[in-house]
């Protein structure tokens, strides 16, 4: 997007806001709208990504994915105008890899180009940073955490000059808000900032509200919102579509990747490559391993191992440049899965070249390794390119790679240490429901542990935390009320417990060979919207009427488990001396 262009298409916010202010403060403002909307566009047109280290246009790369409502039908926004006239509000919904903060980026420019209201980005996690007042009261808009952030986020660009003039500018209904990753909000004042929400969109109404999360957070469940579904990659002509698309510049690896995927054997990997994010992850370490890896945890070890040990570290002549914090794999591994374990439960998604500095000096002098913590930084962000820079921000090339080697930090721990971090985990999940991709990352590196020190207290918790009321006592009319939290929280839930495919066969020939009891509670089913609700809601009532029977399967479960690797353990302690 060219600077005339911007300017053309970002003019019109002057008549947004005319009837608000004189004519020479509204010229000021609008002036410094079109700036700050054509710089944002300028901005988001071009992306970097693990395949393409230089920037790139996004256009060029960007794969449209179909968007679908609750009931799995397809959404088309041909009309882009008319799409938004329609849906004031929306969340849009998807897992991780999915393309949502793209997507979101690409809304955006949409926004600008198609002069269509005044768009503002916001990221949910930039709440973490911010001193959050965590009173509940009824406060006066100007003590409102949301329009507190969003008045401070445009002074700081010279859009109004005081939170007295932005109250007026919202009042105008000419704002589009992007709110994006509300699942990376800090657990501690999510209920705050979920609160604050609601009240900043009673206060201004007339405004457009979109935003992003994973599945099973609050923020699928959100008053007046209008949930949309981001789909993967449907079908293996979309993947090979994609895969061209993305390597627009490399006809020939593209053309290698797609016969590769063509093969039969390989058919059934197409639904773990329907995410964009590993089809891209593959694509990137194709070339070292042109064979697709099963599991999830897989691909990320592998893309690792690629970027490590890539050809890029060699220069034009031959030589190997050694990459600049001269550590061994291992040291370099330990200080990574260090830092992303310490990060990621500090809620750090994003942070400053101070505080990776703080946390990795930390990690260091624990452990007595003596590096160069700014030649590190240099070979995450060059070398190994796992981490991206933007102005005085770090944020890894994607939130889950540092999931990933958050799970991988657990090897160093003792079996005690595992236990106690699993059980403490699963309480956590059980509460908020935010760390289901963690968990199934360490499923998949950690099996034993999972099954016997996290899958009991997962199933603890979800029926005895006061949050999901499963008691026999609770009365007909919260049940009603809470009906989309109680299958939202029992489809996390399961699965989670489906994480292990042992546990996913017990369990369905448990719900096959039970019943439960005609009473009251079958308003959990008839009030269901869809058939797949009304089955989970007459599984709720199997195991809530058979739950001792269910613990007792599940203690035997675990048991067994203990049983089977009994002689291997006590072989590999066995004194050979």
């Amino acid at each position: 997007m060219d600077d005339k262009t911007t300017f053309e298409v970002a003019k019109y916010s002057i008549e947004k806001i005319h009837s608000y202010f004189g004519p020479k403060f509204n010229q000021i403002i609008a002036n410094r709208i079109i700036e700050y909307t054509s710089e944002n566009a300028k901005k988001f047109s071009y992306i970097k990504t693990i395949l393409h280290k230089e920037n790139v246009l996004l256009k060029d790369i960007y794969f449209p994915l179909a968007l679908k409502n609750a009931q799995a039908q397809n959404i088309t926004i041909e009309n882009f105008n008319e799409f938004l006239n329609q849906h004031n509000k929306v969340t849009i919904i998807a897992s991780g890899g999915s393309g949502k903060t793209t997507f979101i980026r690409k809304f955006y420019i949409e926004c600008v180009t198609k002069s269509y209201k005044i768009p503002v980005l916001f990221n949910f996690r930039d709440f973490n940073e911010i001193e959050i007042s965590l009173k509940v009261r009824k406060r006066k808009i100007s003590e409102n955490n949301i329009f507190l952030a969003f008045s401070d986020h445009l002074i700081f660009n010279k859009i109004g000059y005081d939170i007295n003039i932005l109250e007026n500018m919202f009042d105008s209904g000419k704002f589009i808000f992007f709110l994006d990753g509300y699942d990376e909000l800090d657990n501690d004042i999510k209920n705050i900032i979920t609160k604050d929400f609601s009240d900043f969109l009673t206060r201004f109404p007339e405004n457009k509200y979109i935003l992003t999360t994973r599945p099973f957070t609050t923020g699928t469940n959100l008053e007046n919102f209008t949930n949309v579904y981001l789909s993967g990659l449907e079908n293996s002509d979309q993947i090979i579509q994609f895969v061209k698309k993305q390597l627009f510049n490399n006809d020939e690896l593209a053309e290698a990747i797609t016969d590769t995927l063509k093969l039969e054997a390989n058919r059934n990997y197409l639904e773990i490559l329907s995410n964009p994010l590993f089809l891209i992850l593959f694509m990137n370490s194709y070339e070292t391993y042109p064979k697709i890896p099963p599991k999830k945890s897989q691909f990320y070890w592998q893309v690792f191992d690629a970027l490590f040990e890539k050809h890029e570290t060699f220069s034009k002549s031959g030589y190997r440049r050694p990459k600049l914090s001269n550590l061994s794999r291992e040291k370099f591994e330990f200080i990574l899965n260090s830092f992303c374990f310490g990060s990621y439960f500090q809620n750090l998604f994003n942070f400053t070249p101070l505080q990776f500095e703080s946390i990795v000096r930390d990690i260091t002098k624990n452990y007595k390794i003596s590096i160069s913590v700014e030649n590190y930084l240099e070979d995450l962000k060059v070398a190994i390119s796992l981490i991206i820079e933007d102005g005085n921000l770090l944020t890894f090339i994607h939130r889950s790679i540092q999931e990933y080697f958050a799970a991988r930090y657990l090897y160093n721990l003792s079996e005690e240490d595992k236990k106690e971090f699993l059980q403490k985990i699963a309480q956590k999940q059980s509460a908020k429901g935010s760390h289901t991709f963690l968990i199934e990352l360490i499923s998949e590196l950690y099996p034993y542990e999972f099954k016997k020190f996290y899958i009991k207290e997962h199933i603890d918790q979800f029926y005895w935390n006061n949050d999901f009321k499963f008691n026999s006592n609770i009365s007909l009319k919260k049940l009603e009320g809470r009906l989309n939290d109680v299958l939202d929280s029992f489809k996390s839930f399961k699965q989670i417990l489906f994480y292990s495919e042992e546990l996913m066969l017990l369990y369905n020939k448990f719900i096959n060979e039970n019943n439960f009891s005609s009473s009251d509670d079958l308003n959990l089913i008839i009030t269901a919207k869809t058939v797949e609700d009304s089955q989970i809601g007459t599984e709720i009532l199997i195991l809530q009427e058979n739950k001792a029977k269910f613990f007792k399967l599940i203690d035997n479960f675990i048991k067994s488990i203990d049983n089977s690797n009994k002689p291997l353990i006590d072989f590999a302690f066995k004194s050979h001396y």
